[in-house]
């Protein structure tokens, strides 16, 4: 569990206020350590007057080859995460999954929250360090936290709070928790901060379409690494299902695809108001039309019935694509089922993948009948992973590379 080394949190109101508190929040993190190391050696040294001199002897060596003079908590920022919260119920939310990830990578996280754009401007920053305790007593690993609510027409000016608190020389992840506004003056100020974007297209508003189509086109124009949740919690549908068509007998059916099908989980029946978010579902498919070979020839369309439809082309036959609504207990959006069908030398076979929270699920039917079941001990990820995940790569995933540009390309961005 990560440690608050800062004690009491004054609140900073400038720049250099915050400048200043980091300082001395390191500072005094470093006094509390040497403050219980001598401690700590007066209880040994109390203890070893009452045991063996050879006992004492010992303790005393091992003191000097384990520490070698006092320890005290390591400034080890190796990244600087910037998070845009929006208000400050997301602000606490973020900074506790930061706060659970800070032992396994330090960082100075960045959150920001902007209120009260009509009134008087003005900014409160509070600033405290974090720190992993390994089981022998030590502070192993440092990281920063600086929360900051802009007030007024500061918030307006966001860039220019976060430039100048950023460790120089190290990577910036900008995390934008909700709808990334694409195109607007804040965006155009953010991005170019940034070396990766981290984001949940699967919290997105209405069914994140629009939004999906924006930040393909953004990862294409500024070569920025995309992090999307939603993309990173179907990597153990995407393993399962490679894992089964891997077997020789099944492998060529992979060139030989005619429809893909995935169920979601529809906000209300039949997703009449086609408001229920896509995002997962529409990966899938592109995850598979990027790893086949597939090109798009007719984008996705929405239709009466509440289905999402598209063309695709695969060497010289088209494959059909159904996104299609269902009543399910699963939250609105999530994925019911995959559905993969191939017909090759008068075979037909269906591939079906499902899903709970600790597993995945599947089979290959052959003419309506189960050939192959496998079960897959998977459980599904927890924002701490997710944002362990997303900051833990140094380069671009070419699969999610893929991926998004193809989900871009099926909602029509060229």
């Amino acid at each position: 569990m990560a440690q608050d080394l800062t004690g009491p949190r004054p609140v900073a109101n400038s720049i250099p206020e915050v400048e200043g508190q980091l300082g001395k929040l390191w500072a005094r993190a470093a006094v509390v350590r040497a403050e219980a190391a001598k401690a700590e050696v007066a209880l040994i040294a109390a203890q070893a007057e009452a045991a063996a001199r050879a006992a004492a002897s010992l303790a005393a060596a091992r003191a000097t080859s384990d520490s070698g003079g006092l320890h005290v908590a390591a400034r080890t920022s190796v990244l600087n995460l910037v998070v845009l919260a929006g208000d400050e119920a997301t602000a606490a939310s973020c900074a506790a999954t930061i706060e659970a990830t800070a032992g396994r990578h330090a960082s100075r996280s960045l959150i920001l929250t902007a209120t009260d754009h009509d009134g008087p401007s003005g900014l409160e920053a509070r600033v405290e360090a974090l720190a992993e305790t390994t089981p022998n007593g030590r502070t192993e690993t440092g990281a920063e936290m600086i929360r900051v609510t802009a007030h007024g027409e500061t918030g307006l000016h966001l860039a220019s709070i976060i430039v100048p608190l950023l460790v120089h020389d190290l990577p910036v992840a900008l995390w934008w928790p909700a709808d990334p506004p694409f195109g607007s003056h804040r965006a155009q100020r953010l991005l170019p901060i940034a070396d990766r974007l981290i984001v949940d297209g699967s919290g997105w508003s209405g069914n994140g379409l629009e939004l999906l189509a924006h930040l393909a086109t953004v990862a294409r124009e500024r070569r920025l690494v995309v992090v999307d949740w939603a993309l990173l919690r179907q990597a153990r549908w995407r393993e399962a299902l490679a894992s089964v068509y891997d077997l020789p007998d099944l492998r060529p059916h992979l060139g030989a695809v005619r429809r893909i099908e995935v169920t979601f989980a529809a906000a209300e029946p039949d997703d009449v108001s086609g408001t229920t978010n896509v995002v997962r579902p529409l990966y899938h498919v592109a995850w598979l039309a990027s790893r086949l070979d597939m090109s798009v020839v007719s984008p996705l369309q929405r239709t009466t019935d509440g289905r999402h439809v598209a063309t695709l082309r695969q060497s010289g036959h088209e494959v059909e694509v159904v996104l299609a609504p269902a009543t399910s207990d699963l939250s609105a959006g999530s994925t019911v089922r995959v559905d993969i069908a191939s017909r090759l030398r008068g075979a037909e076979l269906v591939g079906r993948a499902t899903a709970t929270d600790q597993r995945v699920d599947v089979s290959i039917l052959d003419n309506g009948h189960e050939r192959v079941r496998r079960t897959y001990a998977v459980p599904q990820l927890n924002e701490v992973d997710l944002l362990g995940q997303a900051v833990e790569e140094g380069a671009s995933d070419p699969v999610s590379v893929d991926a998004l540009a193809t989900a871009g390309r099926l909602l029509g961005v060229d």
